[in-house]
């Protein structure tokens, strides 16, 4: 059965360059000028392959790739979005909108022409036996996919709007509170963020339902959270009293999440009507929540402007970083030797559901104390993330480092616990030492991924990065 194409593309000289590759490959080549008549002859011949470009008269290629790609017959097909390179349109969007290939016109014919090579040697496949019933008017596939597009569109540009008032935060919690109500019925919202240097907690809206203890849906809520930050202090928002008697409950949760990391959390209680309203809100606006509320963080930490974990007695992160940059510049200039480590205490999330955040707290204090016992006065140690902790070496070599480390570890392990309630705590721990021409985030990396090597080989143990 003969490989079929489809080249949409507005440029006449483009069409015919795109389709003779497309030949030479063996592809028997249909081609269209906009993305109206690309979406219709797409239905008509189904074709394995498809190329187009982004900059198309009455519907963009964006748009023409997003709604293919929601119909199984085109699941399997290969689709390759072409433009000149304007910086609206790269990589990363053609991705987005599920393109297999992303093509620039301005690299030349000759790259083309071998990229694409390469990509047709993968059996792209339509599915041409699907029934007509299955089909799908593709008119209304557009219409809703443009829908779906400007709605998602609309409300991220509602969430990063809330930038502009960061300064207060409470009110920004009020705001997004209100654009979820614009979508279901609840009760109650709830919003968390975690900062190591002080948690907050908001009920909203206080004008229909409250709860008891503020701590209480505090720990309800720190639970849901797979790797909880553990904060200095916390400060509540909201009426925490109770109205005859009703206990605390969360019906869906999601998280918000920042460059990987939870720092935050969303609940809902009392929901009303479909919960699938709120998943795919939450989808929509997932990645806008995470940079705001890392926003709302770092204003929060600017204004405590403290450089000491009022918890731990350790540096905070970022006067942590300040630090190890200026160490950097100097072993630098000097040709000093220094190591860099991160620790790790094991599944602390056990401890805090096992014995409650009070104890955590505890945990931490204790946690501080025999690192700052352990160290030698020349080495800087800070608390880096919630459990997660950092130590500057200095004049250590990644040997010399390890067994510092080893040494802190070893007085974890043998502490004295169960003083604390607590049956046993140890840590990992990861070395990585100064190289010239590595950045701080660069050895801060190395020590991590030793550290992840050590959690995976045990537990309770350092291992040295690249050893």
């Amino acid at each position: 059965m003969d490989r079929v194409a489809l080249v949409i593309d507005d440029d006449g000289v483009w069409r015919r360059v795109l389709s003779d590759i497309l030949e030479e490959n063996g592809f028997v080549v249909y081609q269209a000028v906009d993305g109206l008549e690309g979406i219709t002859k797409a239905y008509k011949y189904k074709p394995d392959v498809l190329i187009v470009d982004y900059f198309i008269p009455k519907i963009n290629g964006g748009y023409v790739i997003r709604l293919l790609r929601k119909d199984p017959i085109f699941k399997e097909a290969g689709i390759v979005l072409i433009s000149f390179g304007d910086e609206y349109v790269n990589e990363y969007w053609a991705k987005e909108y599920g393109a297999d290939l992303f093509l620039m016109k301005k690299d030349g014919i000759e790259k083309i022409k071998n990229t694409l090579a390469n990509f047709l040697l993968i059996n792209f496949r339509s599915k041409k036996d699907i029934p007509p019933e299955v089909k799908r008017d593709f008119i209304e596939m557009l219409l809703e996919t443009m829908d779906e597009d400007l709605r998602k569109e609309s409300v991220n540009r509602e969430i990063l709007e809330l930038l502009e008032y960061s300064e207060d935060e409470e009110y920004v919690m009020r705001k997004i509170e209100a654009i979820f109500e614009k979508f279901v019925d609840y009760e109650a919202f709830y919003s968390m963020i975690l900062s190591i240097a002080g948690g907050r907690l908001y009920i909203l809206p206080t004008r229909r339902f409250t709860i008891s203890e503020p701590t209480t849906l505090r720990d309800m809520m720190l639970r849901l959270i797979k790797k909880p930050i553990t904060p200095a202090e916390w400060h509540y928002y909201g009426r925490f009293k109770v109205e005859k008697g009703e206990p605390v409950s969360i019906d869906i949760h999601f998280p918000i999440r920042f460059k990987g990391k939870e720092i935050g959390l969303i609940a809902f209680s009392g929901v009303n009507g479909d919960r699938k309203n709120l998943v795919s809100l939450y989808k929509d606006i997932s990645r806008s929540l995470g940079l705001l509320f890392s926003i709302l963080n770092h204003i929060f930490e600017y204004r405590t402007a403290a450089t000491e974990d009022a918890l731990t007695g350790l540096l905070l992160k970022a006067p942590f970083l300040k630090k190890l940059s200026d160490t950097l510049k100097l072993a630098n200039r000097e040709k000093l030797m220094f190591s860099v480590a991160m620790m790790d205490i094991d599944d602390f999330k056990k401890v805090n559901d096992t014995y409650g955040h009070v104890t955590g707290d505890k945990v931490l204090r204790e946690i501080g104390r025999i690192i700052k016992s352990s160290i030698r006065e020349v080495d800087v140690a800070g608390r880096y993330g919630g459990e997660e902790f950092s130590i500057i070496l200095m004049g250590c070599d990644e040997k010399e480092g390890k067994s510092v480390v080893e040494r802190v570890l070893k007085n974890v392990r043998e502490n004295d616990w169960k003083s604390l309630g607590v049956d046993k705590i140890t840590m990992s721990a990861g070395v990585a030492q100064f190289e010239r021409g590595i950045s701080a985030m660069e050895l801060i990396e190395r020590a991590d991924a030793a550290l992840y090597r050590a959690k995976r080989s045990g537990k309770d143990r350092v291992e040295v990065y690249g050893g």
